[in-house]
């Protein structure tokens, strides 16, 4: 009951966000922009500081770290396979449904799997590699949580109430995300013409929960626990601080790490995937990212065709991560 409760006030702050641009009192976007990047460095510095401030994190750095490790392996892995696996399918059921099809329909099929990204030959190459660029939002995320850790250790034990703190801090960040979304002006309807919409992040959730499950099994959790950590989907600032509210800040930690560690493989194996028969793996690497972060490397690798897939996929998998971390907790 609790975690549900916790799942509507989430939603709440979200629909408040884009309520807030539909009576046209936000501020402009780049505006939002700033506030959410400041939110986001409160919240991470928050967290930093939380697991350097307590003596019993400390010590579980080694077990924290090796779980968080193996959920984005295991994530990813089981995205990947589930990406390939669900286009293998569609592909087998058009084939049956429109056998020996040639002539002006196979220009028509051609062209329809280019755009679709399930034929490796038509569709476009990546035009740009990985530079160090790519990697400075993630990089300036991360050394703000190193500060904050480094602060928790120099500082001696603070007696506030961590849940009380993050919890308004990630009220915040989801009113200002919901407005971020409601200012973006995505068309989901248009977007949803195409397959894809529907086959990578259904996908990117099968495979993604599936690697949770190994996880549970390898390192010996409940599997409430195990789909918890995997169910951020990348998004490593929203998991990490949801499951240590619901009272459990190593598990918390563990899922920050792991989600972190998502989105900086992301940024590896998009261009790899890329070039294979199976594009649109590559947006399911990133998972809840597709929408934000690893955006501009998916238009460069992929084309811009791909840019509607992944912004909704990332999207739709945003949407369910407030969900679905609180309900898989709640079953461990």
């Amino acid at each position: 009951m609790e975690s549900f409760i916790q799942i509507l006030v989430l939603l709440a702050f979200m629909a408040a966000g884009g309520l807030l641009h539909v009576v046209k009192l936000s501020p402009p976007p780049k505006v939002t922009d700033m506030l959410i990047k400041v939110v986001l460095w409160a919240l991470l510095f928050v967290m930093g500081f939380r697991l350097g401030n307590e003596r019993e994190l400390r010590s579980r750095l080694g077990e924290i770290g090796l779980l968080g490790l193996g959920t984005a392996v295991a994530s990813l892995a089981g995205t990947i396979l589930a990406v390939w696996v669900a286009y293998a399918l569609y592909d087998a059921l058009r084939s049956r449904k429109f056998p020996g099809r040639g002539g002006v329909d196979a220009v028509v099929d051609a062209a329809m799997d280019a755009d679709a990204g399930r034929d490796g030959g038509n569709f476009p190459k990546p035009r740009a590699g990985l530079s160090l660029g790519h990697f400075k939002g993630p990089g300036v995320l991360l050394a703000v949580v190193v500060a904050g850790f480094a602060a928790g250790v120099a500082a001696p034990g603070a007696a506030f109430d961590y849940g009380l703190v993050t919890g308004w801090v990630l009220d915040a960040l989801l009113f200002m995300i919901g407005l971020q979304f409601a200012q973006s002006g995505l068309s989901l309807k248009a977007a949803f013409v195409r397959i894809d919409t529907v086959l990578v992040p259904a996908a990117t959730l099968v495979g993604t929960l599936a690697g949770g499950l190994v996880v549970a099994a390898v390192f010996r959790l409940s599997a409430g626990k195990g789909l918890a950590l995997s169910a951020g989907f990348g998004w490593y600032t929203l998991s990490g601080v949801l499951i240590s509210d619901l009272g459990d800040p190593v598990l918390g930690s563990a899922a920050f790490l792991a989600n972190m560690a998502r989105e900086s493989m992301a940024f590896i194996l998009i261009p790899v995937l890329a070039m294979t028969r199976r594009p649109y793996a590559a947006i399911g690497c990133g998972g809840a990212t597709a929408m934000d972060v690893t955006l501009p490397i998916v238009e460069q690798c992929l084309g811009p065709e791909a840019v509607p897939v992944s912004f909704t996929s990332g999207a739709i998998l945003s949407l369910l991560v407030p969900v679905l971390v609180p309900l898989f907790y709640g079953l461990g």
